[in-house]
């Protein structure tokens, strides 16, 4: 070895890096919170399943939404029908 007065930048982190044995015991408390998140996950389908059925998935507007949806929807058509009657009139003269 010889030194020569280089100096090196490091980007080693103490808080980063990790022996082989914490490595497992991040590996195993990391697999275990997945298990958790993926119970929790399964209770929530299981809870949306009785709220709403098994056949709709809880994302579906509420009918007073959606007759509101439509509503905005039919007014939009109307309007448009409308102005495109005017424009036919002014056309016509």
């Amino acid at each position: 070895m010889a030194l020569d007065g280089s100096k090196v930048k490091a980007n080693a982190s103490k808080h980063k890096a990790m022996s082989y044995g914490r490595m497992e015991e991040a590996e195993k408390r990391l697999q275990e919170e997945v298990q958790e998140l993926l119970k929790q996950a399964a209770a929530a389908d299981e809870e949306e399943d009785k709220r709403y059925g098994r056949e709709r998935q809880g994302e579906e507007l509420p009918e007073e939404l959606q007759r509101r949806e439509t509503r905005i929807a039919r007014i939009q058509e109307a309007r448009r029908r409308w102005k495109a009657s005017a424009r036919e009139s002014r056309e016509r003269g």
